[in-house]
Formats: C-alpha cells, sequence, structure tokens
C-alpha cells in the first residue's frame, strides 16, 4: 500500500477538495454544531435537573475535603499518561511525552469540533513530528481498534468478577463467555489475517459480497473491491502489530482499569461511602456504560455518559438522599476524563509545538 493510498484511507487530504466541497463541509459543520447544541441541551438543561438538583451538586463539590480533590486530580493526570501510553506501546518512537500530547489534543479537538476531524488531526499531527504517512495511518487505525477492543472486554472482565464476588449469580459466567465471545473471534480473525496470505483472501472477498449485499439494499453504489485494501493493510499492520501486541494489549487494560479507579476515587471524593456504592457496583456500571457508549451516539462525548452513570447508580441506591452527591461525584470524574481534557489538551499542543521549535522530529519508520 503507498503513502498516498494510506492517506486517503484515514483522512481526505486538503489539496483534493473542491471550493465546493470546502462549502458543503462548513455547512456540515454549523448544522453538526447547532444539532450538538441541542442535544446537550435537552441533557443538561431538561432531562438531568429532573434528576438532580444543581444546587445541591454543587453544594457537595463545595463540601469535598480538598486533599481529596487533590487525590481525584492526580488520578486524572495518571489517566491521561495510560491513555498517552496506550499510544506509545505501539508507537514507541513518540515517546511518552508526545503520546499523551496526541491523547490530550485529539480529545480537545473530538470534543469541541462535531464531525470526522479527530482523525485527520491526529493523522497531520503524526505527520508533523516526522512519522511517515504509513506509519501515523497504521498508528492512529490501530490503537483505536485496540482501545474499542478493550472497552468490549472490560465487561466481560467486570461481569466474571462479580460473578466471583457472589454479586451476581452463577449465570454471570455465560454472560462473561457471550461477551467476550465477538472479542475472541474478532482477534483471531486479526491474528489469522496477519498469519495467512489465503486466509486474508478470502476474507476480503467476504467482506466485498457481504458489503455489495448492504450496499444493494439501500440502493448505494458498491464498493470497489475491498480485497486490495486489506491485503495493502496486513502488509503494513503485521510487522507493527505482531511487534507490539503484548504491550498495547497491557496498554489498553491499564487504561480502562485507571478509568474505572478515577470514577471510584471521584464517587468517594463527594463524601459517597462504600456502603452506598461498593467497588464492584461502580465498576459494574462503568463496564457497562463503558459499551453502551462505545456506538457514536453522544456527540463530542458529552451529555449520556452523565445521564447514564447518574441514572444508574440512583436507581441501585434508591434512596434520594444520596442523589445529588452521586451527581457530583459522576460530574466530577467527567469533568477529569473529559471536560478538563479539552483546555489542557490546547495548552498541551501548544507547548509541544512551541518545544518541536528546539528539538528535532523523530525519523518516521
Amino acid at each position: 500500500m503507498t503513502d498516498e493510498q494510506l492517506t486517503d484511507t484515514v483522512v481526505a487530504g486538503p489539496e483534493r477538495s473542491t471550493p465546493e466541497d470546502r462549502a458543503r463541509a462548513r455547512r456540515n459543520a454549523v448544522i453538526r454544531t447547532l444539532l450538538v447544541g441541542g442535544y446537550l441541551f435537552v441533557v443538561f438543561g431538561v432531562l438531568l435537573p429532573r434528576i438532580v438538583d444543581y444546587r445541591e451538586v454543587i453544594a457537595a463539590f463545595q463540601a469535598a475535603p480538598p486533599q481529596a480533590l487533590a487525590i481525584v486530580v492526580l488520578i486524572g493526570i495518571a489517566t491521561w499518561i495510560s491513555e498517552g501510553g496506550a499510544i506509545n506501546a505501539l508507537l514507541p518512537q513518540l515517546g511518552i511525552w508526545r503520546s499523551t500530547v496526541t491523547w490530550l489534543s485529539m480529545t480537545a479537538v473530538g470534543s469541541t469540533i462535531p464531525g470526522p476531524v479527530k482523525m485527520a488531526f491526529g493523522y497531520r499531527l503524526f505527520r508533523s513530528w516526522g512519522l511517515s504517512a504509513e506509519t501515523a495511518a497504521l498508528g492512529l487505525s490501530l490503537n483505536g481498534l485496540a482501545a474499542q477492543a478493550s472497552k468490549l472486554i472490560l465487561p466481560a472482565i467486570a461481569t466474571l468478577f462479580l460473578t466471583l464476588t457472589g454479586t451476581l449469580p452463577t449465570w454471570g459466567y455465560l454472560v462473561a463467555v457471550l461477551i467476550s465471545l465477538p472479542v475472541a473471534l474478532g482477534s483471531l480473525v486479526s491474528i489469522w489475517v496477519l498469519r495467512s496470505e489465503a486466509f486474508a483472501l478470502r476474507v476480503g472477498a467476504f467482506a466485498t459480497r457481504a458489503t455489495d449485499a448492504v450496499m444493494r439494499r439501500i440502493n448505494r453504489p458498491e464498493p470497489e473491491d475491498l480485497t486490495p485494501r486489506l491485503m495493502g493493510f496486513r502488509e503494513s499492520a503485521r510487522v507493527m502489530l505482531l511487534a507490539r501486541l503484548v504491550p498495547t494489549v497491557l496498554s489498553q487494560v491499564l487504561a480502562r482499569t485507571m478509568g474505572y479507579v478515577l470514577l471510584l476515587a471521584s464517587l468517594r471524593a463527594v463524601g459517597v461511602p462504600a456502603e452506598v456504592l461498593p467497588p464492584d457496583i461502580v465498576l459494574g456500571v462503568y463496564a457497562a456504560v463503558m459499551t453502551i457508549t462505545l456506538l457514536p451516539i453522544a456527540p463530542g462525548g458529552a451529555g449520556l455518559p452523565e445521564l447514564l452513570y447518574i441514572t444508574f447508580f440512583t436507581t441501585l441506591v434508591d434512596d434520594p438522599a444520596w442523589d445529588d452527591a452521586i451527581a457530583a461525584g459522576v460530574m466530577l470524574f467527567r469533568g477529569m476524563s473529559w471536560f478538563v481534557p479539552i483546555p489542557v489538551g490546547y495548552l498541551a499542543l501548544w507547548i509541544a509545538r512551541q518545544r518541536e521549535k528546539r528539538t528535532p522530529a523523530p525519523s518516521g519508520a
């Protein structure tokens, strides 16, 4: 696969766009922004006020001990670094600093600019740091796939843990197997595609037939044969992924685990004790929300997670006296995992740009 083909797979370069394309993109961006604003108003202005009192939520924040809030901030920073470590596991030539800046800045862009801008931004950021087009495109693609797989496998681990601790009955073992089965099958297929050229050709032919059938049913033009693209991706990805498989898996598991620790610490900081929300229940809800939000339902990643966490926790506790404290804990967690990374991401990108003026970029492979 050539650099140009890989670039087209990840982003469409501006040199290939026409004035009509740019005007259409601007219109779409305005429409998406309006839709996102309306969606956030419905969630935070209509739905959540029916569950919690924002004044009481603020009071719960104010009552939190400063040292507890400081611990949450430190865990939040460690969570950002662990997300950067997941990128660094695939692209060790970046180093942990650039990898963390990549995650923060991509999160900031993806949370503030609607549409498929996040991947294009990440690609251009990698290229500006000296990575080749092939390495940049593969790093983005494989990191995205690994992150999605880790978010799918977490519910299986959580269900198994809850069953072992007695929180769930024995049918939890079956649920854990059923949840993990798609990830296991997908992983086996992916590994075998990388190992066997003949199997990769069959997968490409099957994917082309399946895609053609779907496109015919919705009266859309059939795409070109997907086999050449799959084979090109396979040749490019096998060296990177097979060489970095173990650190990639471990780093993704660590990043998801840190997210859970941050949620637990946030609830404890605002005074929600283990007697009200035990760690295993928090883990189960964390895994459930992560699975639900895998689908791109929430624009920019906001609104839906807050609503789900607060609804699940308050329903499980079933004591209105704890609703506002639970909401405060969820908002603190989402603040450190979603809101704060926006300004920090843009600031980190600016600092990185200043450093790049004095530091030579790594050579891409």
